[in-house]
């Protein structure tokens, strides 16, 4: 089993770069960035920066590591963060409404 590894006592398939990923899996982990974005969200009401952005990652990570895929952190950390950021971008909440800019609110 060349491409697993043991990691916390589970034999897990790794991926060496991001760019290993199936396509499958890439869509897989996107979606699951895209319901933790939305949990953050709907529970805080304002989009997930800097700290909390990281905090969204990493259950992003850990949700990875349960399906028992073996990213390296760093890797995982930047393109679910770069996500993130787009998700971010996309948001409403990211830009205000021309009449609440009107009013300074």
């Amino acid at each position: 089993m060349k491409n697993h590894v043991k990691v916390d006592g589970k034999l897990l398939q790794t991926n060496k770069k991001w760019s290993h990923l199936k396509n499958s899996q890439k869509a897989w982990i996107f979606e699951i960035a895209k319901e933790e974005h939305a949990a953050y969200i709907k529970a805080h009401g304002k989009l997930p920066m800097k700290q909390a952005k990281q905090i969204v990652v990493d259950k992003v990570y850990d949700r990875i590591r349960e399906r028992e895929i073996w990213i390296p952190y760093d890797e995982a950390t930047a393109n679910i963060g770069k996500y993130i950021d787009r998700e971010n971008r996309k948001s409403p909440l990211f830009h205000p409404t021309k009449e609440a800019a009107d009013t300074g609110a």
